[in-house]
C-alpha cells in the first residue's frame, strides 16, 4: 500500500487535536489529516441523549470564567454558555445526617489556617509552566497528597478528599503532592477548582460539549478521518515519520500526538521513543475509582424544595450537581460514583443511585424516568477520563511532557500550564502544539520544555 503524504497528521480528534488542526489550517498550513481512532469526534466528551431530546454529558463538561481559551473557542464555533443551576441550598449528609446550608461549606474550608489554605499556599511557589523546578519539588513529589494530610495531622479533609475521589478519580493516597499542587495552581487555587459560581463549575455549553469538537470537525471536512486507529509509527527520527493506521499509511513532516499519555502505549514507536518519554508514558496515571452517574426525572422536583441540587456528603456518591438542561426540563442529578461502593451491574448501579439519591431529595428521587452513566475505563481508546500522577513521575520525567521527538509534537490537556486536565487545558495545548508545529517549519528555534 503506498503511503498518503501530508504536512501534517495530528493524532486524536478530541478537542486538544482538533484545536491543533484548526490553528494549523489557520496558520497557512492546508494538508492537515485528524486521525482518530472511534467513530466519533470529542475525545474525553461525549454527548449522551436523555429522554426529551435533550443530551447529558458523559466527559468534560464544565466552564468557568477564568477558563478563557475555551470559551473564547465556543463562541467562535458559534456556541453559548449557560449558568450551572446554583440556586437554593447544598445538602449536607455527613454521618448519616442530613442539613441544608450555603455554598457546600467552601468558606469555611478555604479560610485562614485551614488545609486548603495552606495547599493555596503552597500551590504558589509552584513555577506554572515546569512544576519540577519548585524549590521543594523534590520534597514534595516523594510524597503522595495522603502523606501531607497525615503528616499534617488534617482532620477537616472532606474537601479535599472531594477534590480527589470525586473530581480526579483518584485516592489522595495514589496522587503525588507535587502534581496536586501544580493541578491547583493551573486552575489559580482551589476554591477556583472547587466553587460553582465562579468556578471550574460556573457553566455548561448549550447543546454539550461535544459540539465544540463537532463544529471544529464539520469546519476541517475530510481532513478529519474517523475509525482510524494508529497501531505504528516509524521514522519519527527521520525526514518523514510514516503512520500505519486501520486501512491506511500515511507519510508526515510532523505529525501531533493529542492523546492522554497512558494511552500512548497503545502505539507501537520504530525506533523506540527516548527513554523518558517512554517511561513517562508508562508511568504517568489515569482515574481509576470514579465515573458519572445521572438520574433523570420528569421535572427538577429539587428546585421547588429550595435545593440546588449539589450534595456534600461523607458517604458515596460525596458530590451531586442539578445537570439539568437550560429549559429545567427533564430534571437531572449528576453523582461522581466510586465503583467500588457500587454494584457491578448497570442497573443494579441505577436502583442504588436512586436510593442514595432519596436520603439527600427525599422519595421523589425514587422516580426516576432514565439513568445513564459514563465509565471511561470501559470507553476501550482510553483508560480513564483525567489523569492525575503519582509521586517521583513530574520531577524525574516531566520536562518530557511537551519536549517534541524528533517529528513528533505533543499535545492533551495534560501539557497544558493553565487548567490543567480541563477542556480549556486542551483548548491550550492544541494551541501551542500547532505554534511548535508552524515554527518548526519555518527553522525557527524551538520551545522551551515548558507545559504550554
Amino acid at each position: 500500500m503506498s503511503a498518503e503524504r501530508c504536512d501534517v497528521a495530528v493524532i486524536g480528534g478530541g478537542i486538544a487535536g482538533l484545536t491543533t488542526a484548526r490553528e494549523l489550517v489557520a496558520g497557512g498550513v492546508d494538508s492537515v489529516l485528524v486521525l482518530e481512532a472511534r467513530d466519533r469526534v470529542g475525545g474525553r466528551t461525549l454527548n449522551q441523549p436523555i429522554p426529551g431530546g435533550e443530551i447529558v454529558e458523559g466527559g468534560g463538561e464544565f466552564v468557568g470564567p477564568t477558563q478563557t481559551a475555551v470559551v473564547e473557542l465556543a463562541r467562535e464555533l458559534g456556541l453559548e454558555t449557560f449558568p450551572t443551576y446554583s440556586e437554593g441550598d447544598t445538602v449536607y449528609y455527613l454521618g448519616g445526617v442530613r442539613s441544608t446550608g450555603a455554598d457546600m461549606g467552601l468558606s469555611s474550608a478555604l479560610g485562614e489556617g485551614t488545609p486548603g489554605s495552606r495547599l493555596d499556599e503552597m500551590a504558589r511557589e509552584i513555577p506554572a509552566g515546569q512544576p519540577w523546578t519548585a524549590p521543594k519539588a523534590a520534597e514534595w513529589d516523594a510524597i503522595t497528597v495522603e502523606d501531607w494530610l497525615r503528616e499534617n495531622s488534617v482532620t477537616d479533609r472532606m474537601l479535599i478528599d472531594m477534590a480527589t475521589t470525586a473530581t480526579l478519580g483518584a485516592t489522595p493516597a495514589q496522587i503525588s503532592l507535587l502534581w496536586f499542587l501544580f493541578y491547583i495552581r493551573s486552575a489559580g487555587g482551589l476554591h477556583d477548582l472547587l466553587a460553582t459560581r465562579g468556578g471550574a463549575q460556573d457553566s455548561r455549553i448549550v447543546g454539550g460539549s461535544q459540539l465544540i469538537s463537532t463544529r471544529m470537525a464539520d469546519a476541517l471536512g475530510e481532513r478529519v478521518r474517523l475509525s482510524s486507529p494508529v497501531r505504528r509509527i516509524s521514522g519519527w527520527d527521520g525526514d518523514s515519520a510514516i503512520i500505519e493506521c486501520d486501512g491506511a499509511t500515511i507519510e508526515a513532516a510532523r505529525l501531533v500526538i493529542a492523546m492522554m499519555p497512558a494511552d500512548i502505549k497503545r502505539i507501537e514507536f520504530h525506533p523506540a521513543l527516548p527513554e523518558d518519554r517512554a517511561a513517562l508514558n508508562e508511568r504517568w496515571g489515569y482515574s481509576e475509582v470514579g465515573f458519572k452517574a445521572q438520574a433523570v426525572y420528569e421535572t427538577a422536583f429539587w428546585r421547588d424544595d429550595g435545593l440546588s441540587g449539589q450534595v456534600l456528603s461523607s458517604e458515596d456518591p460525596q458530590i451531586t450537581f442539578d445537570n439539568s438542561p437550560p429549559s429545567g426540563t427533564p430534571g437531572v442529578i449528576l453523582a461522581f460514583v466510586d465503583p467500588r461502593t457500587a454494584p457491578e451491574t448497570e442497573s443494579g448501579r441505577g436502583d442504588w443511585l436512586v436510593e442514595r439519591l432519596a436520603r439527600y431529595f427525599g422519595d421523589k428521587a425514587r422516580e426516576p424516568i432514565a439513568y445513564v452513566e459514563c465509565d471511561w475505563a470501559e470507553d476501550g481508546w482510553t483508560a480513564g477520563c483525567v489523569s492525575p500522577c503519582e509521586p517521583g513521575v513530574l520531577t524525574s520525567l516531566g520536562a518530557a511532557l511537551t519536549e517534541p521527538c524528533g517529528r513528533i509534537h505533543w499535545a492533551g490537556t495534560e501539557t497544558s500550564a493553565v487548567w490543567n486536565g480541563y477542556m480549556d487545558g486542551a483548548v491550550r495545548s492544541g494551541r501551542r502544539a500547532a505554534a511548535e508545529v508552524i515554527a518548526a517549519q519555518r527553522n525557527q528555534p524551538a520551545t522551551s520544555a515548558a507545559l504550554g
